[in-house]
């Protein structure tokens, strides 16, 4: 029988879990830097430190890897990251080694969109991903947080995207980034 303790430290790390897509879909800087311990590292299409807002940085050098992936999330016109299985095993009090299952979506901007990036096509391009963030959790000072992140790719797809019927919604019911989405404006 689990107690009290690690119940409420496996719902603290889920939590940062969820943070962290909620942080990357609404591009939301503040909130994704929140998820990370200082020094914490990441190994996911990128690798080096996860947030040192100190870090030098260019659109070629990243200093870490919030830049980096703001960088490329921005040539998306948008994204969604859904979570599945999460599997978390303590290694004692303060330390912990957590598997979630993802699965990605990007809306990749053509070719003559200003915002597209450098490798763009000449039309919109699904792209999706699915795979697994495989993290080491530390509790400092009473909060968990990510201290190393390895991303696990197990499948990706990209296509000619053939989504039809947005324009049809209304403006305040489709997703938008920081700080125009609903959730942002108070509810």
């Amino acid at each position: 029988m689990m107690t009290m303790e690690e119940l409420a430290a496996r719902e603290a790390i889920r939590d940062v879990i969820h943070r962290y897509v909620r942080a990357i879909d609404r591009m939301e800087e503040a909130l994704l830097r929140s998820v990370f311990h200082p020094g914490s590292r990441h190994n996911h299409f990128y690798e080096g430190p996860s947030s040192d807002p100190s870090a030098p940085s260019s659109p070629e050098e990243p200093g870490d890897f919030i830049a980096f992936a703001f960088g490329f999330l921005s040539t998306c016109a948008r994204t969604h990251h859904q979570l599945g299985n999460t599997l978390i095993e303590f290694d004692g009090d303060d330390a912990a080694r957590v598997e979630t299952y993802f699965t990605a979506y990007h809306l990749m901007r053509p070719k003559g969109d200003p915002l597209a990036g450098p490798t763009a096509y000449d039309s919109e391009m699904d792209y999706l991903v699915g795979g697994r963030y495989v993290d080491r959790f530390e509790c400092r000072d009473g909060e968990w947080k990510i201290v190393h992140r390895t991303g696990l790719t197990d499948w990706m797809r990209l296509e000619p995207s053939c989504s039809q019927g947005m324009g049809d919604l209304p403006a305040a019911t489709v997703g938008q980034r920081a700080p125009h989405d609903f959730i942002n404006q108070g509810t």
